[in-house]
């Protein structure tokens, strides 16, 4: 009895010896907005080889690595001998700088992360005048509907694109980042800062920045469009040139 043990307990070592040594084929991840395929290699994986096999193993625990800006993860198996992952990550409105960390927030205002990392295509937001935050709680903002705004202009920048000296850009390419202020809320492109003052009629006020934006290329200044009204041709706006050593 003892032997035949033996003899299985080998064999099934030997199995699992010879999974290890078969690589894996191609891995591929789905739904990722923020890292590399490289990264997140490192980061699911680890170092740990033959891939294949230490996922085979994790699966088989039921264990999966955190990772900043993933809620979540799934992992199938095939054909044969490659990998997919799909990642479920976290959605970002923007991230505000506290101390020396980055403070990521999604659309309800919720902070979801707290790093150093910095993630491409999410807007820095500035002004909110926030002391203090905790992961997995709201920031504590005094005007409500200051991240109305935030989601309202950020994901006009990330659709809409501009003639930009001749070429079509992406506002995002252009926007550094969204700041609040005693005037309203403001975008800085660039050289140049749009005002839109309060959150009334800001859809209308974006779009109007778009029609504008490319007679002021190659300028620096302030575009004031805080006192839109509505019923306007052509609403009336203000630019204010920058003067050397301002």
């Amino acid at each position: 009895m003892k032997k035949w043990l033996l003899i299985a307990v080998l064999a099934a070592a030997g199995i699992l010896i010879v999974l290890a040594l078969i690589p894996a084929g191609t891995i591929r991840f789905e739904g990722n907005q923020y890292y590399s395929e490289e990264e997140l290699t490192k980061q699911v994986f680890g170092d740990v080889k033959p891939r294949y096999f230490a996922a085979r193993i994790r699966e088989w625990l039921g264990k999966h690595k955190e990772i900043p800006f993933v809620d979540h993860y799934d992992v199938q198996f095939g054909p044969g001998r490659d990998v997919t992952v799909r990642l479920y990550e976290r959605s970002l409105a923007g991230y505000l700088r506290f101390q020396d960390y980055n403070l990521y927030f999604d659309w309800s205002g919720t902070v979801v992360e707290s790093s150093k990392q910095q993630v491409e295509g999410v807007f820095e937001v500035a002004g909110l005048g926030v002391s203090h935050a905790v992961v997995g709680e709201k920031l504590p903002v005094a005007d409500g509907s200051a991240i109305d705004s935030v989601l309202t202009i950020s994901q006009f920048l990330k659709k809409e694109t501009v003639s930009w000296g001749g070429t079509a850009t992406l506002l995002s390419s252009l926007a550094q980042r969204i700041r609040f202020s005693s005037e309203g809320v403001s975008v800085d492109l660039g050289d140049i800062e749009v005002l839109l003052g309060s959150a009334e009629n800001m859809d209308s006020k974006l779009f109007l920045m778009a029609d504008i934006l490319p007679e002021l290329h190659g300028r620096k200044g302030t575009l004031y469009l805080n006192n839109y009204q509505t019923g306007a041709v052509r609403p009336h706006y203000v630019f204010k040139e920058t003067q050397p050593g301002e």
